[in-house]
Formats: C-alpha cells, structure tokens, sequence
C-alpha cells in the first residue's frame, strides 16, 4: 500500500491516452459526395462517415481515461495499523509525547531526528 493512499488521496495507478477522432474531427468531408436522387447510388452525406475508408471512428476510445478511486477508509486505516504493527515489533516506532521546537528550521529537526536515531522514515503528527 503506497502513503499516497494512506493520506487519503486518490489512486491512480495509470492513464490511457488513446484517442480517436470522430467524423467531425476527420479533415475534409465537408461537401456531399453526390447528389441524393437519380445516381443509383445510395445515399451519403459525407466521405467521412465511419463507413468509409478514412472516415471517423464510431465508437473509439475518447481521449485520457482516468482510473481513479479513492480507498475505502477502513482500507486506508487498516494500512496505516498494518504499518504502525510492522514499525513496533520492529522496534522501529519511537513515539513521543511533547516535542518542544525552539525555532521552526527544518535544519533543526533533521539534526533532532539523526541525534536521537529515529531512522529515515519519520512521521510527525501535530494536533
């Protein structure tokens, strides 16, 4: 489970980009091909119908689908307990009651957390 769904964001894991143009979209066809009575032919409007050869597609994919969707929260909170169990047995999670900041420089803290071996991955929750 990645933290970007763990923060309640959304997942997306890929995007199509296919795309296809309608009859609308084809250059040309604008004129009719001919007249509607008296060819024997059957009738048509345009060159760029999806029947024809170099016409627009019917029914193609329109343009970028997203696959978005937002987990469930009892999803995301069963992650995050998953990741806080895997911490503690590891003896990873060092959990702090009151942490005063003298002055708000990230500097600061980064040597805080290397001083007191906290590890790489920190998680800091302010109320």
């Amino acid at each position: 489970m990645s933290l970007q769904s763990l923060r309640g964001e959304s997942v997306s894991w890929s995007q199509s980009h296919a795309h296809t143009k309608v009859r609308s979209e084809v250059r040309g066809g604008g004129k009719k091909p001919w007249r509607q009575k008296g060819s024997g032919r059957a009738r048509h409007g345009s060159i760029r119908s999806p029947l024809w050869r170099g016409g627009g597609v019917s029914h193609g994919p329109r343009g970028p689908t997203s696959y978005y969707y937002m987990l469930p929260m009892k999803v995301r909170v069963q992650g995050l307990k998953v990741a806080l169990s895997s911490k503690m047995s590891q003896s990873y999670l060092h959990v702090v009651d009151s942490l005063a900041i003298p002055t708000p420089d990230p500097q600061y803290l980064r040597d805080l957390i290397g001083h007191r071996h906290w590890g790489q991955s920190v998680l800091i929750v302010d109320v």
